[in-house]
């Protein structure tokens, strides 16, 4: 079987590695699997490291036999290219509209869900669309626990590209409490591709998303914070509610400075077996790829497709996408810019205090010289000659 797995942008993040996972796990099952992407990024170099063919616009018309898209631009875009080759939509994300399936029917045949959240999302789409839920697949033979957790943790690692800088505060100050060192991996100047060092070298993970199940697979605490909020620690009994959330920290919990820090002192060293249990158990990504070629074996030929511009609709998505990086851009540039607006007022202030202080304390030793001067014995001597001379001197001022 030939599969052409579609995104838009071939960056470093989630959709990206759920991508090389799938295609990775194809190869490995003797199907021909390529992944196409109108906008190549550092992800371009991922792909070729790990053995995966890559290809452009003009390689398109192959011949594929299904199509596996992660958003609406691709999706429109390979559906003109290859107008008998079926179309599965795997959803990523319920809130950022590019990564929604296509409004038009008959572009896409079914679609794959990874979490309840965005099962309710798809499902709300008007038209009669099959949506099947899987579990999001990680590579329990790439990601291997380095060994056991410690009766303490030492350090604690924020995996994500996403987390803002008022949550980072608070993490840094609730790690401080409970003796925890704490560095950072993913956003901006920070990105790596691969996480398997820097999750071997912690003992604690907090993020959200794949960045979690990873490190469940690599045996480490996994504790779920991010932008959206945050769910505390996976455990067996949380673990059935985040899963369904997408572990993206949008459940009940509120966790309040005071709360993450009670929380993150609640870690015990057996997370990390019972953690890649989970994992190995319920996110094998052999039985997740085993599942999409069962959905893409029982697909009937696709119908025809919609009598529409599809090209174009492609282009003004990937507009909607770029403009939509671009504000995000700007929204972090702009936090960024206010934080060190804040960081130099709080400077000025700082220096303008000290200033203060050293004209006091050189006021005041100055007066104790005065002082000290004047308690001399010649000083005292003097004094009558002093106030003579002053008596002479009134008349002339």
């Amino acid at each position: 079987m030939k599969v052409v797995l579609g995104l838009n942008a071939l960056g470093i993040g989630g959709t990206e590695s759920y991508t090389f996972t799938v295609a990775e796990h194809l190869d490995r099952l003797a199907h021909e699997a390529a992944i196409y992407s109108p906008e190549l990024g550092p992800g371009l170099e991922v792909a070729r490291e790990r053995g995966l063919t890559v290809i452009g616009p003009d390689e398109l018309g192959q011949g594929f036999d299904v199509a596996l898209v992660q958003d609406a631009a691709v999706a429109y875009e390979l559906a003109e290219h290859g107008a008998d080759t079926r179309s599965v939509f795997v959803g990523h994300s319920e809130y950022f509209d590019p990564q929604l399936p296509p409004g038009l029917p008959g572009v896409v045949d079914t679609m794959v869900v990874l979490n309840d959240r965005v099962e309710r999302r798809l499902r709300a789409f008007a038209g009669d669309h099959e949506v099947v839920r899987l579990r999001q697949p990680i590579d329990t033979e790439r990601f291997l626990s380095p060994g056991p957790l410690p009766e303490r943790p030492r350090r604690a690692l924020v995996l994500s590209n996403n987390i803002v800088a008022d949550r980072m505060a608070m993490l840094e100050e609730a790690c401080r409490e409970v003796g925890l060192e704490l560095v950072r991996a993913g956003g901006a100047g920070r990105q790596t591709n691969d996480p398997r060092e820097a999750l071997a070298a912690a003992d604690v993970v907090i993020g959200y998303g794949r960045g979690i199940l990873e490190a469940m697979a690599c045996g480490r605490a996994a504790f779920v914070y991010d932008w959206a909020g945050g769910d505390g620690w996976v455990t067996a009994d949380t673990y059935p509610a985040i899963e369904a959330d997408g572990f993206g920290g949008r459940g009940d919990t509120v966790l309040d400075p005071g709360a993450l820090i009670d929380a993150l002192g609640r870690y015990h060293r057996s997370m990390g077996p019972v953690n890649r249990d989970f994992v190995v158990a319920h996110h094998r990504a052999n039985v997740h790829v085993q599942q999409l070629i069962e959905i893409f074996e029982r697909l009937a030929s696709p119908p025809a497709r919609p009598e529409a511009p599809l090209t174009d609709m492609a282009r003004l998505v990937r507009l909607e996408w770029r403009a939509r990086a671009e504000v995000h851009g700007l929204r972090v540039e702009n936090a960024r810019l206010h934080g060190e607006l804040h960081a130099t007022g709080e400077a000025l202030a700082s220096a303008r205090e000290e200033a203060l202080r050293e004209r006091d304390k050189r006021a005041d030793e100055a007066a104790k010289i005065r002082r000290a001067y004047e308690a001399t014995l010649s000083w005292r001597l003097t004094s009558l000659l002093r106030r003579v001379g002053g008596l002479l001197r009134a008349p002339f001022r």
